[in-house]
């Protein structure tokens, strides 16, 4: 096969290699797996044909979110679906997936995949180049929610030229292209009406053989599965277990095999117990945040902003709360980010000196604050708490305001939420411009924070259009001091997913989204 790598107008691997990435960050009673492309296997029996891996994680999968990066849906997209290209964990370069090949034209707005021969949905169906049209039609639509939709809304013509090529062109050029593929996960164009209501059709390892909403997924093998004598396992059952003690009782008795995302304290609690590991996803894309509403009194100017970020203790939150899984950090990247910056990571630490002066400076101090937190998320509770315990020491009169799951993230997407509020993002692992164009928190057009900015806007527009090497580099130097210079989203701790699981399971995988992949997983 011929060499598919890309004609990009300027190489990951290069950005990666300036910022020093690629060797792995390791803590206390975790392993993360930077080393071995996104691989994940304990001990050092050999896994089994046949069997059926069963997963608990704390929340349901949610059907309407299949084309966006869904914390809830990390357990079975990748194993459903499959998407054209997987990117390499080490250099964000692309690799063969459902295309065996391309070619990206220097100005990157021409892209034509030559899809591999022999694919089949689980349906029976053949997997053709109208398939992607469909899908990339699919995300378009305004109802379909994606991350990447700025990305997919570029495309301006897409032509199936055969059974096995599909051209697609853009109408400007992009630093992020490759992330929108990664994402895109290629639907059956004959079913996925139905997924909405929880009918999953894919070309993946796996079909679904029945779901019950709340409760269990359940999944079987796809016999004519594209890779050869994959996969191993005759299946898997995804339980829903709302509690992560509970989740923790169905390993240690044998009920599960993996648990996705446990509590950090309760991943920590068994990382001396011979029988598990907690394996820390290498992207590190779950940071943690406090949000300020920017458009609202006492945090309209930038001073009382920064005055957030240098009362919160972030080592405290990294080693009470997060088990010291992840590090502090005040910039919104992943250490395999070619936008990260070790020096500036250390720009705000704790000092509530400098947060009481300037909480004077901006005429706020003494003022009362909302810290508002999804009482639903146990993590973002406990550090709730030291944030309002901070926040009150350098002299705000902050209270914490639990509020359910719905309610809170109704306030976050309208805009409701007042004063600061808890939570984590994603996106930080990928290209920089994915980050400010596509995550809520930090989207350039509209965010969380409600900071609405024309300088912020069109920095985001430079970096999202600047393809060469050295302009990226010096773009991304540009969104670093912006961002930490208006602290509208005030980052504590780059920390990430984690997979917790029995010795008996070799062969895991998951893609830069932190999608499961087991192709190659079975049972010892």
């Amino acid at each position: 096969m011929a060499n598919p790598l890309t004609t990009a107008p300027f190489s990951r691997r290069a950005l990666l290699a300036g910022a020093g990435i690629g060797t792995a960050y390791l803590l206390a009673g975790c392993r993360s797996a930077v080393d071995t492309q996104g691989q994940a296997s304990s001990g050092t029996a050999t896994a089994k044909r046949g069997g059926t891996l069963r997963i608990v994680q704390g929340a349901d999968i949610a059907p309407t979110s299949v084309l966006a990066q869904n914390n809830v849906n990390l357990s079975f997209l990748r194993l459903v679906y499959n998407t054209l290209i997987e990117l390499d964990h080490k250099t964000l370069e692309p690799k063969p997936s459902l295309a065996e090949s391309w070619t990206l034209s220097p100005d990157s707005k021409n892209l034509e995949f030559r899809l591999r021969d022999g694919v089949t949905f689980h349906s029976g169906r053949a997997f053709t180049s109208a398939d992607v049209a469909f899908t990339l039609d699919y995300i378009r639509r305004e109802e379909v929610a994606s991350q990447l939709k700025h990305v997919a809304k570029q495309i301006t013509d897409v032509q199936a030229k055969d059974e096995r090529t599909i051209a697609i062109t853009f109408g400007k050029s992009m630093s992020n292209v490759w992330d929108l593929f990664e994402l895109l996960l290629i639907l059956d164009k004959d079913t996925a009406a139905k997924i909405p209501s929880g009918t999953f059709v894919g070309t993946g390892p796996f079909a679904v053989a029945s779901y019950a909403p709340g409760s269990k997924l359940t999944l079987g093998r796809h016999e004519k599965y594209w890779k050869d004598s994959r996969p191993l396992l005759d299946g898997v059952e995804i339980a829903i277990v709302r509690q992560s003690q509970s989740m923790l009782s169905s390993l240690r008795g044998g009920q599960a095999h993996l648990a996705v995302d446990l509590a950090p304290l309760d991943a920590a609690s068994i990382k001396g117990d011979s029988r598990f590991e907690v394996v820390r996803a290498d992207p590190q894309d779950s940071a943690f945040y406090v949000g300020t509403n920017a458009a609202a009194a006492p945090f309209t100017d930038k001073r009382a902003r920064q005055g957030v970020a240098w009362a919160i203790n972030r080592e405290r939150i990294l080693t009470q709360v997060l088990g010291e899984i992840g590090q502090t950090s005040s910039l919104p990247w992943s250490p395999t980010s070619p936008a990260y910056d070790k020096a500036l990571a250390g720009t705000y630490s704790y000092d509530v000196a400098k947060a009481k002066a300037l909480f004077e400076q901006a005429g706020v101090a003494g003022a009362p604050v909302q810290v508002n937190y999804n009482a639903g998320l146990a993590t973002n509770a406990a550090i709730a708490e030291i944030v309002t315990f901070d926040l009150k020491a350098a002299g705000l009169a902050a209270t914490t305001t639990p509020l359910q799951g719905p309610d809170f993230q109704a306030k976050l997407t309208g805009g409701g939420l007042t004063g600061l509020f808890v939570n984590n993002h994603g996106f930080g692992q990928l290209a920089p411009a994915t980050l400010v164009k596509g995550s809520f928190p930090f989207n350039a057009d509209k965010n969380a924070a409600s900071f609405d900015n024309a300088d912020y806007k069109a920095l985001a527009e430079k970096l999202w259009t600047t393809t060469d090497e050295a302009g990226q580099k010096s773009v991304q130097d540009e969104m670093n001091a912006f961002l930490l210079d208006q602290q509208f989203i005030v980052d504590l701790v780059v920390s990430s997913h984690t997979f917790t699981i029995s010795n008996q399971v070799k062969g895991i995988a998951y893609s830069m989204y932190d999608y499961l992949n087991l192709d190659d997983a079975g049972i010892a």
